[in-house]
């Protein structure tokens, strides 16, 4: 398999931004005659958690029709099943091409898996689509494993240790073999959780891992959200790229802050103390071409004041670092 490196490109951002390169892989094309494929991503909405959410998702949805993108997808994290949430959801459907779910894990909070589908009209919690001769797979890595046993989640019953949560049950994991083995066009494959992150992603993700590694000349790319985090890395010939939340980065309690907004919001939402907020919305399109391009545009905002390093919040460690941008990123496949 034939690599070159290449550079990542920031896009116009605030004052201050600069060029910064990030190695990514070359993959041969394994399809000839593709069409041009344009799709919308957003991570993390919260809906339930963010004042602003409705507005946000607004201007999400006003980009991708005006982009005329083919479809947009949601990377878990999205919305509960609550009547209140319909008006969210409207504002969803008013894009009226072809439209795709990730279960979060946060999504369950109130909910079971099955209520969420039937909210959402999504047809399983795990899943795969061909749209203009590229694959596209959906994951669900909300699954506690205990005692032997994969147990969905369900109604916040995986707020327990941690050892437990974020794993992918094995009759998804022969499911996800079989349709890669299966496909001969370029994959991208969806999940909330990270297939790679060392401290929040998948707790068996080195079988997926090593699945994928045997069709690694298939894998365009995996796509997260989950972590809050703007990043990319290279492993094993695969790519992966954490999508960043469209609203926020959760802090810790000794970083809580409320000064960024009114005194009755923070009387509204129990948890904004703990949410420091991107000024904008995040959300990024992808665009895939015939010659085996794949150019993913994200939006550049900044921290609602003060930041959380205003809040004394140390940088993070190696794939860990908190910002309030989904960076430009061009691989080839």
């Amino acid at each position: 398999m034939k690599r070159r490196n290449f550079m990542n490109l920031i896009g116009p951002a605030s004052a201050g931004s600069f060029l910064m390169p990030t190695l990514l892989s070359f993959k041969p094309s394994i399809k000839e005659n593709s069409k041009p494929l344009r799709f919308g991503i957003v991570a993390d909405v919260h809906k339930d958690l963010m004042p602003d959410a409705d507005a946000r998702l607004e201007k999400f949805i006003s980009k991708a029709i005006d982009r005329q993108v083919d479809f947009i997808i949601q990377m878990g994290d999205f919305c509960m099943a609550d009547p209140r949430n319909q008006e969210f959801l409207k504002i969803w459907e008013t894009f009226k091409g072809p439209k795709y779910h990730v279960l979060g894990n946060h999504d369950m909070d109130r909910n079971s898996k099955q209520e969420m589908l039937d909210f959402w009209g999504m047809p399983k919690t795990y899943y795969s689509f061909d749209f203009n001769n590229y694959h596209f797979i959906v994951l669900d890595a909300n699954f506690l494993y205990q005692d032997g046993k994969f147990i969905d989640y369900e109604k916040s019953n995986f707020y327990v240790n941690s050892d437990y949560r974020t794993y992918i049950n094995n009759e998804q994991i022969e499911w996800f073999k079989a349709d890669l083995e299966a496909t001969q066009l370029p994959t991208i494959v969806f999940s909330h959780q990270s297939l790679w992150h060392y401290q929040w992603g998948v707790k068996n993700r080195l079988t997926l891992q090593k699945i994928m590694e045997v069709h690694k000349e298939k894998i365009i790319c995996c796509m997260n959200g989950h972590n809050h985090l703007d990043f990319h890395h290279h492993q094993n010939g695969i790519d992966y790229v954490e999508i960043n939340s469209m609203s926020y980065q959760w802090m810790e309690d000794k970083y809580k802050n409320t000064e960024r907004y009114p005194k009755e919001m923070y009387e509204q939402y129990k948890w904004l103390p703990n949410m420091a907020t991107y000024k904008d919305p995040l959300y990024a399109f992808a665009d895939m071409q015939p010659d085996g391009t794949l150019a993913i545009e994200g939006v550049k905002s900044e921290w609602t004041a003060p930041s959380p390093y205003d809040d004394g919040l140390p940088k993070g460690v190696y794939g860990n670092e908190y910002s309030a941008k989904i960076s430009d990123y061009t691989l080839r496949f």
